[in-house]
């Protein structure tokens, strides 16, 4: 596994969650609440397997409804992933 750019993870992040939810990737911010954003399940289950295709993590789909924002969801990742 390889290690994660921070940045780029949330960004790429930000925008998946901003195409699923059909809003502006400007009016996603890492410390809004999973609930606010609108994610729907079916979403949720699409951005995990987007972020395992593109960095090489497995994610549990389940995980991001355990956080409260989306940052914290980001960081569980990143600490798994050895970043």
């Amino acid at each position: 596994m390889t290690e994660i750019d921070e940045s780029q993870f949330f960004s790429f992040l930000r925008e998946r969650v901003a195409q699923r939810t059909k809003t502006s990737v400007d009016d996603i911010r890492m410390e809004m609440s999973l609930a606010d954003l609108g994610l729907q399940s079916i979403d949720a289950v699409l951005v995990c397997g987007e972020v395992e295709d593109r960095f090489d993590v497995e994610v549990d789909p389940a995980d991001i409804f355990q956080h409260d924002t989306l940052g914290e969801f980001a960081r569980s990742i990143l600490k798994r992933a050895g970043s």
